[in-house]
């Protein structure tokens, strides 16, 4: 006989969801933190059974949204939403702009340090090009030749030689 499991209490700002593998079709219920267009975070048990293409539900949605698994840690998993899902999802508050800026992204203690192109920006984010993105922490600063100060960024997903960060103008004062 199968013990019924205990449900864990949802952390407050935690959505409940349905995870599905798109290759094994294995589901499992987890919370997601964080969600936006651009992803989320899952976290809970029975996550292993997710590898990198997958598909998230929200409780009471009626359809899945495609994801990729771009990071895994300790008890949680990192997930950016494909764009050729939803169209509707690729609607953004700020407008990004075509770019082509060279810059240097190292991660806070300044041990890494990357030559990058920036290929799209908004205020709130940019996308960059480059080689070895996938050794970028979470947390990063970015140079640009033309600008003052290194703004503070988090890598919200890489692909390949392609990242997209999250920008955070107010806070690059603190690492200078």
């Amino acid at each position: 006989m199968r013990q019924a499991k205990i449900a864990e209490p949802i952390e407050a700002g935690a959505l409940s969801v349905l995870a599905m593998d798109l290759d094994t079709l294995k589901c499992v219920e987890t919370t997601a933190e964080n969600f936006s267009d651009w992803g989320c975070r899952l976290s809970g048990i029975g996550l292993g059974v997710l590898n990198r293409n997958i598909a998230v539900k929200l409780e009471g949605a009626d359809e899945f949204q495609k994801g990729k698994v771009t990071g895994r840690k300790h008890g949680y998993i990192t997930v950016i939403f494909r764009k050729d899902v939803h169209p509707q999802h690729e609607k953004r508050a700020e407008r990004r702009y075509a770019v082509t800026a060279t810059a240097t992204v190292c991660d806070l203690s300044r041990t890494l340090s990357l030559k990058c192109v920036i290929t799209d920006a908004s205020r709130s984010g940019c996308r960059i090009e480059g080689e070895g993105l996938e050794a970028l922490p979470e947390e990063v600063l970015v140079y640009v030749d033309s600008f003052e100060r290194p703004v503070r960024g988090n890598v919200v997903w890489t692909q390949g030689s392609s990242s997209g960060l999250r920008l955070f103008w107010d806070g690059a004062k603190a690492f200078i």
